[in-house]
């Protein structure tokens, strides 16, 4: 009987002790986060590049980045990366790259925990190209119901969230498509667009 309430009581101080380190770690791991980590980068709706954790990107051959850079450690190496955080309170988002590439490219959401909800790449996109247009239900109704999207190879993404990223990946399966590969990573914006009525579109006249 008292070793099985010895057991019980050193299970006990055990859970406890965990506990208290993960309570103790939380504000690490928190920081760590990719989240915490591109808000160091740069502000909302600033494209960055990633870099991963092991790499060479301080090789000659590749092209300087003009803009910030960090590395992590899901980068995988055989791509280069960019990434932007966006947030939805005043409206949806429209992702694009210029242009077409023969390279593979993937293109992923996710929200401020790093949750993927939605991805795509270049064999699912229309005509090749990146071009999304993220927003909440009710904001990708309101662009639906403009012209925006007419005549455009946009696609409409639904999110559940006001605020995440997104992660554009190409793939360098070849040294010599390098260039070209961060040429049209460079192209990638990342901009809130305004979907309200102008007073024209709305019918509204102006007092002469």
């Amino acid at each position: 009987m008292g070793r099985f309430i010895l057991a019980i009581l050193i299970g006990l101080v055990g859970a406890g002790l965990v506990h208290i380190a993960v309570v103790f770690m939380i504000p690490r791991v928190s920081d760590n986060s990719a989240w915490s980590r591109l808000s160091s980068l740069g502000e909302y709706f600033q494209v960055v590049r990633i870099a991963p954790l092991r790499d060479s990107s301080s090789s000659a051959s590749e092209p300087p980045s003009e803009t910030p850079r960090e590395r992590f450690a899901f980068a995988d190496p055989a791509f280069i990366v960019a990434s932007c955080r966006f947030e939805l309170g005043d409206g949806p988002v429209e992702i694009t790259a210029n242009g077409t590439i023969d390279n593979f490219w993937s293109a992923s959401i996710y929200d401020s925990q790093g949750g993927n909800i939605y991805s795509i790449n270049d064999r699912a996109a229309i005509d090749g190209i990146v071009n999304l247009v993220v927003g909440t239900p009710q904001q990708i109704e309101e662009v639906r119901a403009t012209t925006l999207l007419e005549d455009s190879p946009a696609l409409p993404v639904i999110v559940d969230v006001l605020r995440g990223y997104v992660t554009v990946r190409v793939l360098i399966d070849e040294e010599s498509k390098r260039a070209a590969a961060d040429s049209f990573l460079r192209s990638v914006t990342c901009l809130p667009i305004d979907i309200r009525p102008t007073a024209a579109a709305s019918g509204v006249e102006r007092d002469s």
